[in-house]
């Protein structure tokens, strides 16, 4: 399967169709399975961007999609675009609050308020909202809180960021992964014992 569709991504890379960058999706990449310490109800923030917007985290369909050439530039397409398009801006500055999850407002976000774009995106693309869940990690090198969006797919567990317009395995990321959503609409909160910094 992965040889079939390398064979057919290097034709559509040839053609311009999807950047290069995203032929590391097809290597070796793991679903994403670490210890889990507990499971936690929603982040607050989270929690109250879901009650203002009912059904955007209604985590229905299939929670695992095959990846083909069609969806990866799906992923690709719209990782780069929303990248593109929003200029980031931290909660206090644009929003007024220390921590709030939305989409962009007038064209500002920060890193959830990129997932969750992205993920609105891919849902009205086509793409079941059980296979693409929320993930808050750490920056290995900078230390810092972040969110990603995570697809979970036959290729294994890929991670969209609004930090790198290309899409990489959730551990060639360069964060520790502190907890993620769960199809039933709970988070997993991993095991920080297993982190690692690199401090620069």
């Amino acid at each position: 399967m992965l040889l079939l569709l390398a064979v057919l991504l290097v034709a559509m890379i040839s053609s311009g169709a999807v950047p290069n960058m995203a032929v590391e999706v097809l290597g070796a990449c793991a679903r994403l399975d670490l210890p889990v310490e507990r499971v936690a109800p929603r982040p607050a923030a989270y929690d109250a961007f879901c009650q203002s917007h009912p059904g955007q985290c209604d985590m229905a369909g299939e929670s695992v999609i095959e990846l083909n050439v069609r969806i990866l530039q799906a992923l690709t397409k719209t990782n780069r675009e929303v990248n593109a398009e929003i200029r980031f801006a931290d909660d206090p500055e644009w929003q007024g609050n220390e921590e709030e999850w939305s989409y962009p407002v007038s064209g500002h976000g920060d890193c959830e308020d990129f997932a969750l774009e992205k993920r609105r995106r891919l849902v009205a693309w086509g793409l079941p909202r059980a296979s693409m869940s929320m993930a808050v990690v750490y920056h290995k090198a900078f230390m810092c809180p972040h969110a990603l969006l995570l697809v979970e797919t036959t290729a294994g567990t890929l991670a969209l960021d609004n930090l790198d317009s290309a899409i990489h395995c959730w551990d060639k990321a360069p964060y520790n992964y502190e907890s993620r959503e769960r199809p039933d609409g709970q988070w997993d909160r991993f095991d920080q014992s297993l982190w690692q910094w690199f401090p620069r």
